[in-house]
């Protein structure tokens, strides 16, 4: 009789294309260009990193699943492991004596042996060859393998084609859209229609990150897909401190008329090795600049003073130069001037990757965790819509924005430092920080404080490159002008000016490494921001004035703010107008009368100096 030939598994062709997932060097990549004499670009899955490689160095991620599972033996009892290592031993000697020259008479021997049909030994005999080891001979688990299909290669066209088009869509349509599809197809193929259960494994058979990019989009896909990466590794304080911004999950109120205004936003900034929260800034403004540059601000210096003004009684002793920021690509993180004065103080910056908010794990979560305890007070919008359900935010709303600012105060320097941390392994943020500031001998150690804090702070701002007339420094059609201004006229010189977004009423002159304070034209001019000269020019430019007029700019925002303290009591939008505008610049209401004491006539002798 012919020997038998060894039968090998043949592993199916590797089709290079875009988004296949492969390996290379040991780490799993994702193909991202395919491009000409066998170079392809990848990038290695759950990192950032893009990589070049010939074609010849990536090998097959995922193989066919075989038509056998192969269990381990741990997987079996001790009766069925030692039969496979028996199988193992016969089977071993018999290819050894005559693996070139088996005929009947050997099968029969081995069967009678073993007590099995000489079919069986045949069927051990070519597992054996093609895996000679023990496992190979352990019965495979009953019925179909896994990942295996039953159905017909038409039906599992048509519910491929009701997959893509009905449920990889961002409607994010259930299953049950999915069989209405499938049903319709397979009355218009004159098929039987598959069964739920059977729809419901080819979805969940296909490719999550695929599945989820097509449903959601890439950014949210990428931030409940895509596997997060390990922990930072940081030493000690101040060496790794997240920024980000978020709307605050309440409706505030107007301090005067108890009605809504809306929701703040905060910018916050938290010690990723403490898990401190280093500094915030609430603010009606949609984050900008300033925004950052108070909360770097808030974060850097002591709390004291600002403790103080919101008549507060807790210890907040997080403070200190930042070594390093870490921060998204939003516009107001990516502005020159925050980059430059990053740099001049010796603050790194590491941006995270482009449309990755896990790379932000440590805020992100103290955000949540901060928004979680904001959903316990009144008038709050909770997370969605659907966690609110029938809750009335506004009509519930009772806390105005000085409110909040005490409560956050209370709440992050009182609760939040004070709570065990899982990150931290139950410590609490404020013994760590304690912990980190000792010396070698115990006693206690204050961080660097940067020296100059007005400085500090200007130097964030927003700035423009202006030069100095006779007429003094023109920043958003306006004129700003001091005497300290004289020796600078016509020196044909660029000067870097800073502007805050929410005051106008000066601007800073950069000077070797300070600032001078620069004034409007016009001293009677109070406060005012950079929104309200906008909405002021965009009237003047309605009402047919020149929009250049600083006259009529200044009394068209005095006619907004007199219209706004009127329409407080009906308009939201006026509240939350008037809760942006700076406090010192509101016009105040006129003294009332008192009409109980005495009308005494006026004397024109009053302050004459004899």
């Amino acid at each position: 009789m012919a020997a038998l030939k060894r039968v090998t598994r043949v592993a199916p062709d590797l089709r290079i294309k875009v988004g296949l997932l492969a390996v290379h060097q040991g780490r799993a990549v994702r193909v991202v260009g395919v491009h000409s004499n066998g170079r392809i670009h990848l990038k290695v899955e759950g990192t950032a990193e893009l990589i070049w490689a010939d074609v010849s160095m990536i090998d097959r991620y995922v193989v066919d699943t075989p038509r056998k599972t192969i269990r381990a033996p741990s997987d079996v009892d001790p009766e069925k492991e030692r039969q496979a290592v028996r199988w193992t031993e016969v089977l071993a000697q018999l290819t050894a004596a005559h693996d070139g020259d088996l005929t009947r008479t050997h099968f029969l021997r081995i069967a009678g042996e073993m007590g099995v049909s000489p079919k069986t030994v045949r069927r051990r005999l070519k597992a054996y060859r093609e895996n000679p080891i023990p496992a190979s001979q352990l019965t495979s688990t009953p019925g179909p393998c896994p990942g295996s299909r039953r159905l017909t290669p038409l039906v599992e066209s048509l519910i491929d084609a009701a997959i893509e088009e009905v449920h990889l869509t961002r409607e994010r349509r259930p299953l049950v859209a999915v069989l209405r599809r499938v049903e319709v197809l397979a009355k218009e193929a004159r098929v039987r229609a598959p069964g739920r259960k059977a729809v419901g494994a080819r979805i969940a058979a296909r490719d999550p990150m695929v599945v989820a990019k097509k449903r959601l989009g890439s950014h949210d896909a990428h931030a409940q897909q895509a596997p997060s990466i390990k922990g930072l590794s940081v030493s000690r304080p101040l060496e790794a401190v997240q920024i980000d911004h978020a709307l605050v999950d309440l409706i505030v109120v107007s301090a005067s008329t108890r009605k809504p205004i809306g929701r703040p936003w905060i910018t916050v900034a938290i010690d990723v090795h403490t898990r401190c929260i280093l500094g915030y800034y609430l603010s009606f403004d949609t984050p900008n600049q300033t925004s950052v540059a108070h909360a770097l601000e808030h974060a850097s210096f002591p709390k004291q003073p600002w403790l103080k003004r919101l008549g507060v009684d807790v210890s907040y002793p997080m403070f200190g130069k930042i070594e390093c920021i870490h921060w998204d690509n939003a516009k107001t993180f990516q502005a020159k001037d925050v980059k430059a004065q990053c740099e001049r103080y010796g603050i790194r910056i590491q941006e995270r990757p482009v449309r990755s908010p896990h790379y932000g794990a440590y805020v992100e979560r103290v955000i949540g965790t901060m928004m979680g305890a904001v959903h316990l007070l009144p008038g709050t919008t909770f997370s969605n819509v659907k966690a609110r359900g029938s809750y009335q935010s506004e009509k519930r709303a009772t806390m105005s924005f000085h409110d909040l600012e005490r409560w956050l105060a209370e709440e992050i320097a009182g609760q939040y430092h004070h709570r065990p941390h899982r990150g931290l392994g139950g410590s609490t943020p404020a013994a760590a920080w304690e912990a980190a500031w000792k010396a070698r001998d115990g006693s206690p150690t204050i961080p660097p404080i940067i020296g100059d804090a007005r400085a500090f702070v200007i130097g964030f701002y927003p700035s423009v490159s202006r030069r100095v007339s006779r007429t003094g420094i023109v920043l958003h059609g306006l004129r700003y002008w001091d005497p300290c201004l004289s020796p600078l006229i016509n020196d044909q010189k660029n000067h870097e000016v800073h502007y805050s977004q929410r005051d106008l009423s000066k601007v800073y002159l950069r000077q070797g490494d300070g600032y001078i304070d620069v004034p409007l034209l016009d001293r009677s001019q109070g406060e005012f921001s950079l929104w309200e000269l906008r909405e002021a020019r965009a009237e003047a430019r309605q009402r047919g004035k020149a929009a250049s007029e600083e006259s009529e700019m200044f009394e068209s925002i005095r006619r907004q703010r007199s219209i706004q303290v009127q329409a407080e009591s009906s308009s939201k939008a006026a509240r939350k107008k008037i809760a942006r505008t700076p406090v010192a610049a509101l016009p105040s209401a006129p003294p009332a009368v008192d009409y109980t004491q005495e009308v005494r006539a006026f004397s024109w002798d009053d302050g004459v100096i004899e």
